[in-house]
Formats: C-alpha cells, sequence, structure tokens
C-alpha cells in the first residue's frame, strides 16, 4: 500500500527557497522604498511650481482666460469642444472670476507647501490645476502635463508624513514607505526617459551627436547658458551624448540601483535638468523634472544633509502646540476617534482598512496607466478602442524627438489705418521685418510662443480659423487703443528663419497667417 504521505504535493518551500524568495522581495522593495524627507521635500516643490505657475500666469491673465482677451470663451467652446462643461474657470469671462480663482489656487498651493490637509489640498489644487489647463489648452506644454501627472501621483503617496502642519498633528512618523503609488511615483520620470529616448532613435540627429547643436541654433528656444554655448562644438556633442545616455539608461541608473549610488544618479539628473533650466526656454518642463529625481534621493543623502544643517535651526523647528487651534487632528480622525470610544471599534476598523485598500487599488491603476499608456505612445498606436486621445496624450513625451527642429519662427502684427498707412499694431512706426540680435525676446513668455503657435495652426487652410480670427479680433482692439487713427484691417505675419547650425543665416521668409477687418 502506498504511503499517504508521499502523494500529498508539497507544498512547504525548503528554507534556502523561502530564504532566496525573501531576499528577491527585500530587493523589488527596496528599489521601490521612498524616504518620506524625500515625499516632504518633493511636496514642498510641487506646491512651490504650483504657486510659481500662478504667479508667471497673472500678468497675462486678461490676455488668455478672459472674454476681453484674445482667447474669450466663444472661442474656447468652438476650438476645444471636447472640455466644455470640465473647467471651473470657464463659468465666466469676466477678469475678477478669473483673479478669484488665481488667489485660491494660490493660497491652496502655499497650503500645501506647509502641508496642512495635506491630501485633500492635494486634490484640490489638482482639480484648480486640470480646470485652468481645460480653459486655455494652447498656452500648455509638456511641463504643464508632466505638472498634473506628478501632481494626481503625489496624491495617493503620504507626501504630509514629515515636515508638515499634518507631521506635527500627527505626531508619529514613519522613515520609508513602500507600496504600488511609490513604485509610480519613480516609474513616471524613468518613462518619460526612456520613451523620449526611443522617440529620439527614430531620427537622424541625437544618435549620430547633433541633437544639442542643433536644438542651440534654435534662436527662439535658447537662452541664457544656451547663448554661449554654440561657440564650442566639441563640447556640445560631449553633451549630447551625455543627455542621450541619461536618456537611454534612466531606467538601470534610477530603478535598479539603490542607497548612495542611486542618489548620486539622481544628483547627476538634477544638475542636468539645471542646464535645461539655463539653457532652453521651455517653461516649467525643467523644474518639473527636478521634482521628478526628489524621491530618488535615497536615506543616506538626507542623513548625510541633515548632518550639515546647524542645530540653532532644528531647535527653533515649532512644536504641535505651537500650532494653536490647527493642533487639533483633522475632523475625520476626530470622528473615527469618537466612533471608536461609542463602541464602534469594528466599524472603524473596516473604515481604515478600506481606505488603504483603495489606496492601493488606485496606486495599482496607476502604474498600469503609466505603462500601458507610454507603450501605447511608443508603438506610435492610438489605443483608442474607446479610450478618450487626451488620456493617452498624458503619457506622450516627445520633447525635441524625433529630431529638433532646423527653424525658427516669431510674429508680427500690422495694422492698416483708415489713411491708408500700415503701422506695427502693438507699437507704432513700422513693423520688423528683419532677423532680431535675440529672437527668444520676441515673445514676452513661453504661454505666449504656444498660443502663437495654436493662431498660426489655426490659421492654415483646412481649419476652423477661429483660435486666428479671436486673435486678430484682440489684434483690432489693441491697435485701435494704439493708435489715433481708426484701424481698418490687421495682418498676422510669421517669420521664420532656417536654424544658423553651421553658423550662415539663410534669407528670412515672410508668411501671412490671417488678414482681417476689424
Amino acid at each position: 500500500m502506498r504511503d499517504e504521505r508521499s502523494s500529498r504535493p508539497k507544498t512547504n518551500r525548503s528554507p534556502k527557497g523561502r530564504t532566496r524568495l525573501e531576499s528577491v522581495k527585500s530587493a523589488v522593495r527596496s528599489r521601490f522604498e521612498v524616504d518620506t524627507r524625500a515625499l516632504a521635500a518633493l511636496r514642498i516643490a510641487l506646491g512651490s511650481i504650483l504657486l510659481l505657475d500662478v504667479i508667471h500666469r497673472v500678468g497675462d491673465i486678461e490676455t488668455y482666460y478672459t472674454d476681453a482677451g484674445a482667447y474669450p470663451l466663444e472661442a474656447y467652446e468652438a476650438t476645444y469642444p471636447q472640455f466644455n462643461g470640465l473647467s471651473i474657470h470657464a463659468l465666466s469671462g469676466e477678469l475678477w472670476v478669473q483673479q478669484l480663482l488665481f488667489l485660491v489656487a494660490g493660497v491652496f498651493a502655499v497650503a500645501l507647501i506647509v502641508g496642512y490637509r495635506t491630501r485633500l489640498v492635494a486634490a484640490i489644487s489638482l482639480v484648480l490645476l486640470l480646470s485652468l489647463h481645460a480653459r486655455n489648452p494652447a498656452v500648455l506644454n509638456g511641463g504643464d502635463r508632466l505638472l498634473r501627472v506628478m501632481l494626481l501621483l503625489a496624491l495617493v503617496t503620504p507626501i504630509g508624513e514629515r515636515w508638515s502642519v499634518d507631521a506635527l498633528r500627527r505626531g508619529s512618523t514613519r522613515p520609508v514607505v513602500a507600496s504600488f503609488a511609490t513604485a509610480a511615483l519613480l516609474v513616471q520620470p524613468v518613462v518619460v526617459f526612456t520613451q523620449n529616448a526611443i522617440l529620439k532613435h527614430r531620427g537622424d540627429t541625437w544618435y549620430s551627436g547633433d541633437g544639442v547643436k542643433i536644438a542651440l541654433a534654435n534662436d527662439v528656444m535658447t537662452i541664457h547658458l544656451g547663448n554661449h554655448l554654440g561657440a564650442y562644438p566639441a563640447l556640445l556633442e560631449v553633451l549630447n551624448w551625455v543627455w542621450v545616455i541619461l536618456l537611454a539608461g534612466s531606467g538601470g541608473f534610477l530603478l535598479v540601483t539603490s542607497g548612495r549610488l542611486r542618489a548620486l544618479f539622481a544628483l547627476a539628473y538634477i544638475g542636468a535638468f539645471v542646464g535645461l533650466l539655463t539653457s532652453v526656454a521651455v517653461g516649467l518642463f525643467p523644474l518639473v523634472l527636478i521634482a521628478t529625481m526628489i524621491p530618488f534621493l535615497t536615506t543616506p543623502f538626507w542623513e548625510t544633509l541633515a548632518r550639515f544643517v546647524p542645530s540653532r535651526l532644528t531647535d527653533r523647528l515649532p512644536s504641535a502646540s505651537a500650532l494653536g487651534p490647527l493642533s487639533r487632528p483633522p475632523v475625520e480622525r476626530r470622528a473615527l476617534e469618537s466612533a471608536r470610544t461609542r463602541g464602534y471599534e469594528r466599524v472603524t476598523s473596516v473604515a481604515e482598512t478600506h481606505g488603504r485598500s483603495l489606496l492601493t487599488a488606485v496606486g495599482v491603476l496607476l502604474l498600469c496607466w503609466i505603462l500601458l499608456f507610454s507603450a501605447i505612445n511608443v508603438v506610435d498606436h492610438d489605443g483608442s478602442g474607446g479610450i478618450e486621445t487626451e488620456f493617452s496624450n498624458e503619457q506622450h513625451w516627445g520633447l525635441y524627438a524625433p529630431d529638433p527642429s532646423t527653424s525658427y519662427s516669431w510674429f508680427g502684427a500690422e495694422a492698416t489705418l483708415e489713411n491708408g498707412s500700415t503701422v506695427d499694431a502693438f507699437e507704432g512706426g513700422e513693423l520688423a521685418m528683419e532677423r532680431p540680435v535675440d529672437a527668444s525676446q520676441e515673445y514676452d513668455t513661453f504661454r505666449e510662443r504656444k498660443f502663437l503657435e495654436a493662431v498660426r495652426d489655426s490659421g492654415r487652410e483646412g481649419t476652423n480659423n477661429v483660435t486666428a480670427e479671436s486673435y486678430a479680433d484682440w489684434v483690432c482692439d489693441r491697435a485701435d487703443d494704439e493708435h489715433d487713427a481708426d484701424v481698418d484691417e490687421v495682418r498676422l505675419f510669421r517669420l521664420v528663419q532656417a536654424s544658423p547650425v553651421d553658423g550662415e543665416y539663410e534669407d528670412l521668409r515672410a508668411q501671412t497667417v490671417i488678414e482681417r477687418a476689424c
């Protein structure tokens, strides 16, 4: 008779197998572990970027967000019908309404920086940011997209665990955290870099060493330090290959490493993004990229940094008692504690467990979203099947890919007065039709450049022309205010200059974007 025990499946692993499995689990977990001080620094960085963004936009608030500007609600509703009803900022075209919403966004950005009701404040900040972006997508670039993605990912991680009002009220902190949400937070920038490296590989310039040279020959985009690097072609080629290696090798440099080595690589990326910030006018992108690197700063980095902080500063850190009325636990925590004291401990335990499970589920979904739609964009597949294009495009990262542009352009507006003379619509006198000394100065902000690119696209044959016509009407009003005589017509020109990659300029080309009677 066969021994029954020998026929039973063996379910227990050997001690050696269990040890190996635990080692693998520990190694994987350590790769997706984030120091809570890094999460706190990320919170402060994101809040500061949100505040800076609000301040930066205020100067053009009337132009881009009100009915008195170049993009009134009527134009918005005609050009982006998919966003109708999704923007709080589109509820009114009045200036005071936009100013109020900007003020509210600024207040919540400050609250995020100090870490007061962090998750709630981050959620409201995200809603306000999405609303602002939906109101005028024409002024956005990849940095805006990455900012809202990072804010969403940060929302499901404990960014209020340290260095915050919430931390003082809680009284306890965890040194590190690891979850699907932190995995998504770490994977996101790697996906940005890897996808961009793949898209660049489809071009002819980056993997031949010429990408940086061509990119910096674009006088509209190149600023400050970038204006001086063109004199050193050998250095430009070195920088090109360093940039390509950082992009293509990001998975190994940032996800495979751990400890001090990971922190060193993160600092190298931060240094590269500081260089980008001082060389190229791409808006918030370098700042947000710097923020994405903060979670990669590991515990050894923060321990080393702490040794350089003078004790006189740490001794002055506030305590919970200094918060006054704010020192009380959040309303929901007080409600749970009250329920426990009334004998509903099982209910409160279930509520807390379900809350943690919900965050885990959201983290899993976000990680899948990042990987799936990034892959879709890389293989150039629309992946629609009922999925909104905007949702897929949230994970498209094509800055300077596949090749940097070999030309740049700026715009000029000419007004025809009732006496038949033509003048610069904004400044009077004759409209300048020659190449400026520094073409980057032709735009007040990068958002103006993005908006005028949308005007250019709208003015092309086969388009609805709404954005171009709306802008031309606004130019008419501005020209009427600028000149004593009545304005009969305005004409918007686009002036195109081939990039002087080899140091020589070709002839300037002028294109008419739109002519419109006033």
